[in-house]
């Protein structure tokens, strides 16, 4: 019996989840996953509540194993993931501020989606009225320390995010980041949708991983529903998800080069990133391929327009101009 069998074992299978099993478990369990996967045995895939529980995706990666376990949290309290395994904090604290639960042993107490803007806190679930958001970033003490406030607003696209550097000189202290700036209450718009509805507003969660976005939602649906999707359309979101990946790759190292002022690499980063969506556009109708990806399979197919346009962004296609480049320049020496 592989170590998730074993944790399942303890708790009350649900027998109509898919597509993987979930058990609803105790505390003692709960805590036991935890110290698990502080020491490498499970890794963390999510966690999140509603009104009276508390969940988490987990996985047992030599058993290539996946499970759900839920707890119940009645009184609004469940023993803290984080304070054994701490890339749980921000999901904890993401969960407080939504649904009002506590995670109990909670290393960080602040509050990470709520700013103090909302008018409300804990909109998914006790509904109390709103109080001032005192939130403190972390101290560091030392000599000739000085602080460099980064954001929220930044130059370009990027979303926003509050990065508090504290260096000396060269040499960076203490970095501290505050995100949650673009939390758009997209699990209260979801109540009630229905399903198109529901993938669209998936899709929206992050402009440029729309793809990834609606394909996560689509696949959990299908999984919950049943549906058998036709195999063209599997490998035309396989396709999309590419595509998607590849652009959004290129505009990061382009941007990580510019940040160590390699203009001239940024630039052609850019190049390749737009080539990339411009194929997109012509194989779907869309830079970005936003709503392609719907519940069942896809809205649009790949014609030999757009199979063409794939057939031109080959890695030799797109990495020519920058080798036949370095090539004058060796010569030029």
């Amino acid at each position: 019996m592989s170590l998730l069998n074993g944790i399942l074992a303890n708790g009350t299978a649900m027998s109509d989840h898919r597509p993987w099993p979930r058990a609803i478990v105790d505390e003692e369990t709960w805590k036991h996953a935890a110290t698990d996967m502080a020491e490498g045995r499970l890794s963390l895939l999510g966690l999140w509540g509603e009104a009276q529980a508390v969940h988490m995706a987990v996985r047992e990666e030599t058993a290539n194993a996946y499970a759900v376990l839920s707890l119940a949290s009645p009184g609004g309290r469940y023993p803290s993931v984080a304070q054994f395994h701490a890339p749980a904090l921000r999901l904890e604290r993401a969960a407080r501020d939504l649904f009002g639960l506590e995670p109990e042993g909670l290393p960080d107490t602040r509050s990470w989606l709520d700013h103090g803007k909302w008018g409300v806190r804990h909109p998914l679930g006790k509904h109390e009225h709103a109080t001032p958001v005192d939130y403190r970033f972390l101290p560091a003490e030392g000599e000739s320390l000085h602080v460099i406030p980064v954001g929220p607003v930044h130059a370009g696209i990027i979303e926003p995010g509050y990065f508090r550097f504290t260096a000396n000189g060269e040499t960076v202290v203490r970095l501290e980041e505050r995100l949650g700036y673009v939390h758009k209450g997209i699990e209260s718009l979801m109540a009630g949708a229905d399903l198109q509805r529901g993938c669209q507003l998936a899709g929206r969660t992050s402009g440029d991983s729309t793809v990834a976005y609606a394909y996560a939602f689509a696949r959990a649906a299908e999984a919950a529903l049943g549906l058998e999707v036709p195999p063209r359309a599997i490998y035309q979101r396989a396709l999309m998800a590419e595509l998607e990946r590849l652009a959004n790759h290129f505009g990061d190292f382009g941007a990580i080069c510019n940040d160590a002022s390699f203009a001239l690499m940024h630039a052609q980063c850019g190049i390749l990133r737009e080539r990339v969506l411009r194929a997109a556009d012509l194989c779907f109708g869309h830079r970005l391929m936003r709503d392609r990806i719907v519940v069942g399979g896809v809205s649009v197919d790949l014609d030999g327009k757009g199979a063409a346009a794939l057939r031109v962004l080959d890695v030799e296609r797109v990495h020519a101009p920058c080798e036949r480049r370095r090539a004058e320049r060796r010569r030029s020496f």
